[in-house]
């Protein structure tokens, strides 16, 4: 029970840190506001979808209100489930601004700036070792 538990590392080569301000930081916790309106686009073009197909495979109602339901349904549906992905698609946009906002603090290095070697004449140099403080 007194074991330590044993720990593999992996070295990288640097880490990038982010600073995030408030605002941010609350559009990214509340996530996409607009994810409801996929939610409700999805579930009223099935809808209007279904009975669309129920009026194309009945020859004929019974009642002529079914079927004006039936047209109600399809067209109502259809209009505001395009009207909500519209919105949706606009409202996802956001969030990626900011995420992209928030990586843009860190300019994107070019290729040339990987250290180099020492060239072969000259000797390597070493970083001066710290020291320890005296108490």
């Amino acid at each position: 029970m007194g074991e330590k538990p044993f720990v593999r590392r992996g070295r990288v080569d640097s880490v990038n840190l982010y600073e995030v301000k408030e605002n941010e930081l609350d559009i990214l916790e509340k996530g996409s506001p607009t994810s409801i309106y996929l939610n409700f686009a999805i579930f009223l073009l099935s809808i209007a979808f279904s009975s669309i197909a129920a009026l194309c495979t009945t020859t004929t109602f019974k009642y002529a209100i079914v079927q004006t339901i039936f047209v109600v349904v399809a067209v109502v549906g259809i209009l505001i489930g395009v009207l909500l992905i519209l919105l949706w698609n606009r409202g996802r946009k956001n969030i990626s601004d900011v995420i992209k906002t928030i990586r843009d603090r860190i300019p994107s290095e070019p290729l040339s700036a990987v250290p180099c070697e020492p060239p072969s004449g000259s000797p390597p140099t070493e970083s001066p070792k710290p020291t320890e403080p005296k108490t």
